[in-house]
């Protein structure tokens, strides 16, 4: 199906236009036309009538058939119009054109019916004398104000028809030149209008594909010129945004480059928008792109799919441990959008190094603190020994001695309970704990300080539960740090 253009289009709308008003000016121009000839020769007629009325208003009295008829074709001939002259009984006493004795009884003529009803008769009808259509007009002919007669005028309208029909050509043949020279400017003016639209769609089509230097000449200063003006001015601001955003793209493809930790973005499908370098190293495919591949194919790894599923669930940063091949990452994951096209950022630290030194740490100490305590609880026994041996004033050098070991074994167990406590920090393992039975074997271990201090210590909690779903150590250490 071909495609009409603007051009076409404004075109055939001057000529649907130009169809619909030149038949309707011709048809009603010529009704008017008729209408004012059929008016003038109806007043013509009317007044023909008065002057021969006035003619025949004595013969009407006094004198015979023969000079009525010889006076009505006389003033027919002269003024060119028919005239017949008809007794009050119907009887045609004289006629411009025809014999009349040879014509039948007027009576029942319409106009004569007309007149005697009414002093004025008139009627358009088939002459069946004349074998033509006519127009009659018919007045009364008076003597001292008593009608004696009949006058009647009329006119063959053929006369009438072939005069419009002469007008009519004439306004039918200026119509088509006026249509003609309306069609030529019409045609014109929209190929002035869509020219510049065509520059527009042309310049419009070469920015969709990258163009943006491609620019309109504008034409004068009406809404054409402003469309121009306006769309060298979207593409001028589109050029700027794009050197913008494509500055801003290759400053962000330097900084994912440069990242150490793996980067990657994911789609509503799973499927991988964005990775730099350090994540393709991490999933050993450095040297092939993994744009819109699924990430299992790059990845096969349990804990980051429960990572991405998490996320998928409650849309909040969630962050996870996740072990692969022979390291440890730490996964840092956030949706990048809340529309309908959820988008997944997930960033890979590598804690690797980290972990095994938080391993030597915790070995470290452990070590260090069952070394030292060892001869710590010598030590301790050593002083208590000697305590029994000597003199008052040696004792009191050996309380020195025996309070800061205590104050050492103190340290040593608070080192090896901060050890244990961060080897489990990661993962707590809740289990049913009697918390009556903690507090108790804390209290056990303050016992002897708090003899030499002469205070007792003693549990009184009829409201605490009897079992708790806790972590055991953890909560020991908790109730020990708050008696310290």
């Amino acid at each position: 199906m071909p495609r009409w253009g603007i051009m076409w289009k404004h075109y055939f709308y001057y000529l649907l236009i130009i169809a619909l008003i030149v038949p309707s000016l011709v048809f009603f121009a010529s009704r008017e036309i008729e209408r004012h000839y059929l008016k003038t020769i109806e007043t013509n007629l009317k007044h023909q009538a008065e002057l021969t009325e006035e003619l025949l208003e004595n013969l009407l009295s006094y004198g015979g058939i023969r000079k009525i008829d010889e006076l009505a074709k006389r003033i027919g001939k002269r003024i060119g119009t028919r005239i017949t002259v008809i007794g009050l009984d119907g009887q045609v006493l004289g006629d411009s054109e025809k014999d009349p004795k040879k014509m039948k009884n007027h009576l029942t003529r319409p106009e004569v019916q007309q007149v005697l009803r009414e002093g004025i008769g008139k009627s358009i009808r088939y002459s069946t004398t004349l074998k033509e259509e006519m127009l009659y007009i018919a007045l009364p002919v008076r003597k001292n104000g008593r009608a004696t007669g009949i006058v009647r005028t009329s006119f063959p309208l053929g006369q009438i028809k072939t005069l419009v029909w002469n007008v009519n050509s004439k306004i039918i043949y200026l119509a088509l030149i006026l249509a003609i020279f309306v069609l030529i400017l019409s045609f014109l003016s929209a190929k002035s209008i869509t020219k510049p639209i065509k520059g527009m769609v042309l310049v419009a089509k070469k920015i969709a594909k990258g163009n943006f230097n491609a620019r309109v000449s504008p034409k004068g200063k009406d809404e054409i010129g402003e469309l121009s003006f306006s769309l060298n001015q979207m593409a001028q601001e589109l050029r700027r945004l794009f050197t913008t955003l494509a500055v801003e793209r290759e400053e962000l493809q330097k900084i994912l480059s440069a990242m150490v930790e793996g980067v990657v973005v994911l789609d509503s499908q799973k499927r991988i928008i964005l990775a730099n370098e350090s994540f393709k190293k991490m999933c050993d495919f450095s040297s092939q792109s993994v744009t819109g591949k699924p990430y299992w194919e790059i990845i096969r790894n349990v804990d980051i799919d429960e990572l991405i599923e998490r996320i998928l669930r409650s849309g909040k940063t969630e962050a996870s441990e996740i072990r692969y091949q022979d390291k440890i990452y730490l996964g840092n994951a956030t949706l990048l959008s809340r529309t309908k096209e959820k988008q997944v950022l997930i960033v890979f630290h590598d804690i690797t190094e980290t972990k095994q030194l938080e391993r030597v740490k915790a070995d470290f100490v452990a070590n260090v603190s069952h070394e030292l305590r060892t001869p710590l609880t010598a030590i301790k026994g050593f002083v208590e020994t000697l305590e029994e041996e000597t003199t008052e004033e040696q004792r009191h050098f050996l309380e020195i001695i025996k309070k800061h070991t205590d104050r050492l074994i103190n340290l040593v167990s608070d080192l090896l309970l901060l050890s244990k406590i961060e080897e489990r920090r990661k993962k707590l393992e809740v289990e049913d704990v009697n918390l009556k039975e903690v507090i108790r074997d804390v209290l056990r271990i303050f016992e002897s300080k708090s003899k030499e201090k002469n205070l007792k210590l003693e549990l009184i909690a009829p409201d605490i539960p009897p079992l708790i779903r806790a972590d055991s150590l953890s909560y020991r250490a908790a109730i020990y740090k708050s008696y310290r």
